[in-house]
């Protein structure tokens, strides 16, 4: 349970780090930590635009929609914020702010036999504990050191949230292997997740069900970001410019399917037509939206049994990831939009 005081300290810190530091600020909700919703219309079932093209968000008293994109500078719309959402627990967004997080976790259980993405761990190491011991070793074997000069945050956990200055657009990651795997096959290491673009980290003097966040370090500037860690990043595919040419691209599936029926007929061509455009996409234009839309479509004619839904789910799930989506957010989209199915169209001309 959360305090005056608690929610004042958290407001306050926020409004120092946007007016002191150039921090894009937004409240959270207290218990899951996530972007409030404060906006009907351009909530996900209802937006039909981008952050980008959002009138809400250019208004100058500010808006609580599209999440983290919400996020502002501007002193008047925080108090507002303050003000009228009383919550204890405040974060930045990284990229808006020219910054990323590296966030170190010590989450409980065995290391896997092989910690680092790309990298051995060295034989004469110990295995890591947390997350901590995985970023200090590779900080190591890159040729640099960890640091303590740069805004750092004691999570309640007991991890860390290292903040770096950068005008790079990197790719957040989670840094864990899957099941029945020893080896870190994603983001940089074991308990290290990376978080920038389209990412926010909880500020210090925030109070979660958790605990309290906590600055602890001496300095509130972030430094800007190591060359080692830009190349590691760069090693492990986390930049966003760095992308093949369309024209080598490999072509993406697209699903034969045989359809008996004029609804499971129109069900096959719009699932074709759905997966050659998302496939097509590039970064930036509106993925995330176009495969949310057409699996809400698609998951009303699974419904109506036009067409299997593990079909759909395959045939969107590889034109997804041949777009570039990361295969966490694919995951959360297709649930999404299966939870929100569409009514089928009328199609009495195809039957």
């Amino acid at each position: 349970m959360t305090t005056n005081r608690t929610v004042q300290n958290a407001a306050d810190a926020a409004l120092w780090l946007a007016v002191h530091r150039g921090f894009h600020v937004l409240p959270l909700n207290y218990g899951t930590k996530t972007p409030l919703r404060g906006c009907v219309d351009c909530r996900a079932e209802h937006c039909d635009h981008t952050p980008q093209t959002c009138s809400c968000l250019a208004r100058a008293d500010g808006a609580l929609c599209h999440g983290v994109w919400a996020a502002t500078t501007d002193p008047g719309v925080i108090a507002r914020w303050a003000q009228r959402w009383h919550t204890s627990v405040w974060a930045v967004h990284l990229w808006t702010s020219g910054l990323l997080a590296v966030d170190l976790d010590t989450r409980p259980g065995p290391p896997p036999r092989q910690p680092l993405n790309g990298l051995p761990w060295p034989h004469e190491e110990p295995p890591p504990a947390d997350g901590l011991d995985t970023y200090a070793t590779l900080a190591a074997l890159s040729g640099g050191a960890v640091g303590t000069d740069t805004f750092t945050t004691d999570t309640p956990s007991g991890g860390l949230h290292l903040l770096y200055s950068t005008t790079g657009q990197w790719k957040g990651s989670q840094g864990k292997v899957r099941d029945g795997d020893d080896t870190v096959r994603t983001g940089l290491g074991w308990q290290i997740d990376i978080k920038c673009y389209g990412g926010y980290v909880v500020l210090p003097g925030s109070t979660s069900k958790a605990g309290l966040y906590r600055r602890s370090s001496a300095t509130t500037t972030p430094r800007p970001l190591d060359g080692w860690l830009a190349d590691a990043l760069t090693r492990t595919g986390h930049d966003r410019t760095t992308t093949a040419p369309a024209a080598t691209r490999p072509a993406a599936a697209v699903p034969t399917i045989d359809a008996q029926t004029g609804p499971a007929r129109y069900a096959v061509g719009a699932l074709r037509s759905a997966c050659a455009e998302l496939a097509a996409m590039e970064p930036d234009t509106g993925r995330n939206r176009k495969l949310f839309r057409s699996t809400t479509r698609l998951a009303g004619m699974a419904q109506a049994g036009w067409i299997d839904r593990t079909v759909v789910e395959a045939a969107l799930t590889d034109a997804a990831r041949h777009a570039g989506l990361p295969a966490a957010e694919i995951r959360y989209v297709l649930t999404s939009g299966f939870g929100r199915p569409l009514p089928v169209p009328d199609i009495r001309s195809a039957a």
